[in-house]
């Protein structure tokens, strides 16, 4: 260094700090979140998910569809619902681990299954991957679990001109690593939709626990 350049630097002292620290924030952000991708391994485990929104309906026949595991297998439980009033639309879905993409698990429902206001709900099994146990923990055995994050935009520019926006991601996380969990078909639209995990695909040969 030159005695000019370090005059210079210690009668701009401040000005060097103010263009240095944000560089320094924005360095320390960026080794954040990369760390945890090179340290923390991929998901291991399936994740079945149930997505619902509310929307209007015109059947002649207004039913619900509820997801839970109970004993191990994942149920559905449908229900009727009064004919004027909104319906709840719901949809069972595998994350696969293996490829980090959501795929719909379609459910079949008896064609000639009609409820009526009043009636007792009915409860079908819904058939899972073979060799894999359901187990009903927010917590998968290597660390992950689902969380839903909101977003708000369109940065420092669209807030000062009241440009709002807000939104809500699903991602897995585990100690730092964050994995993006997006919703085919018509529940990519997370401002109606109420994305939750329902239970974990594990082995047979695991206990669920590590």
């Amino acid at each position: 260094m030159t005695p000019r350049s370090g005059r210079f630097l210690r009668d701009n002292a401040f000005l060097v700090a103010a263009v240095s620290l944000p560089l320094v924030v924005v360095a320390f952000f960026l080794l954040s979140t990369a760390i945890p991708r090179w340290t923390v391994p991929p998901p291991a485990y399936d994740l079945l998910l149930r997505a619902n929104d509310v929307y209007n309906s015109n059947q002649t026949n207004p039913r619900v569809t509820e997801f839970s595991v109970r004993d191990g297998k994942v149920e559905a439980k449908i229900r009727a619902i009064p004919a004027n009033a909104y319906l709840s639309r719901t949809a069972l879905f595998l994350f696969d681990h293996a490829t980090l993409t959501v795929s719909e698990i379609p459910v079949e429902l008896p064609d000639k299954l009609v409820l009526v206001e009043g009636d007792p709900p009915r409860t079908i099994v819904v058939d899972t991957p073979q060799g894999r146990r359901v187990l009903a923990q927010a917590r998968a055995p290597d660390g992950y679990q689902l969380e839903t994050r909101s977003q708000r935009g369109p940065g420092i520019v669209g807030e000062l001109f009241g440009m709002h926006r807000y939104n809500s991601d699903s991602v897995l996380t585990n100690r730092g690593r964050v994995v993006q969990v997006t919703l085919p078909g018509p529940y990519q639209n997370q401002y109606v939709s109420s994305v939750s995990a329902l239970a974990w695909l594990v082995p047979e040969s695991e206990n669920g626990q590590r």
